[in-house]
Order: structure tokens, then sequence, then C-alpha cells
């Protein structure tokens, strides 16, 4: 791997992804966010699942640089929400997610085909999604919208990672820009609102 431009972004990327964790993990740490436990749970059992198939569909390591981080991140954020004795049940979208990342393993296991594995998760991702939505659309002050809008600067600059090594593959641009970039903004703006 050279460290042409696009590496460097990729890095980048990776290390302010890294960045939003650490704050927001601090920020669960003093209570100053309470996170949907079941978003964060989904999101860890999917990330695992979606940073695999989609290192295998992209076959280029450096546009997985953010999914692999990601999903590692993700994980670590799971374990101090429970730590945190932050526990809620699991609602029905919770376990639309959890079908839709199960369906994804058996089309990955059954059919061979890692692309649309890949879609069911990105699908899958965002329906882990709605938890966190709910929440912050009741009680906008259980989530901070700075690490909400840091993410999604990385996601806007792991975008722009995937254009530069652009190969054709739509698969490629979907999870930085529609499940990464589009729902942390949501997020991020639902957060803003008046407290």
């Amino acid at each position: 791997m050279t460290l042409g431009g696009d590496v460097i972004l990729a890095i980048f990327t990776s290390l302010l992804h890294i960045i939003g964790y650490l704050i927001y993990n601090y920020q669960i740490a003093k209570g100053a966010s309470v996170p949907s436990v079941a978003s964060w749970f989904l999101w860890s059992v999917i990330g695992t699942l979606n940073f695999t198939s989609y290192n295998i569909a992209s076959g280029d390591s450096v546009k997985s640089l953010l999914p692999t981080v990601s999903a590692l991140m993700v994980m670590g954020t799971f374990l101090l929400t429970l730590l945190r004795g932050k526990f809620s049940k699991l609602g029905t979208f919770d376990y639309l997610a959890l079908i839709a990342g199960l369906f994804s393993v058996l089309v990955w296991w059954q059919f061979s085909s890692v692309v649309y594995a890949n879609y069911i998760l990105q699908v899958a991702i965002l329906i882990g999604f709605i938890p966190t939505y709910i929440s912050v659309l009741s009680s906008p002050q259980n989530e901070k919208p700075l690490c909400w809008f840091i993410w999604s600067t990385a996601y806007a600059s792991g975008t722009i990672v995937v254009l530069l090594r652009w190969n054709g593959q739509y698969i490629d641009i979907i999870y930085p820009f529609v499940t990464g970039l589009m729902a942390h903004v949501g997020v991020g703006l639902l957060s803003l609102r008046k407290r």
C-alpha cells in the first residue's frame, strides 16, 4: 500500500472516526449521553458482518479501513454501554434489524453472494438507527451532536476515498454515504433541537 492522497485520506478518516468514539465514550462514562443499547447491540453484531462482507465485496483494503475501524469502535461502545448498566428491551425495529442481519448471513452462505449480503446489511444498519432516532426525537438531550457530526465528517471523507478509488461498484458507496453520512447527520440534527 503506497501512501498516496487516497491512503492518507483513509487514515485521516479512520482517526477522525476514532476521535468521535473516544469523545462519545467519555460522554457515556460521564452520563452526558444516553445511548440506545438496542442500537449499539445491533450495530456491533451487524457491523462485524458488514466490515467483513464490505472488505470482500470491495476487494480494497483502503476503502475497507473505515468499516473495520467502525466495527471495532462500535463493539467497544456497546461494551461500555453495558458496563454502565444502560439496558433496554429490544423493540420491533431491533428484531427487524437482527432478522435482516441474519438473513444477510444466510444469503452470503447459501448463495455465495457477499455483494447481496452487504446490501441487506446496509438495510439492517439503517433499521438499527430507528431506536436512536426515536430516543432523540422524544429526548434530544439523550445524544450530544458533536460526535454525530464528527462521524458524519468521517463518513463524508470516507465517501471521497471511495470516489477516489472508484471502480464502478455501487455497493462501495452505499456504506459510507447512505448508511454512514446520511444516518449520522440525521441524529446530529435531531439532537440540536431545543432541549
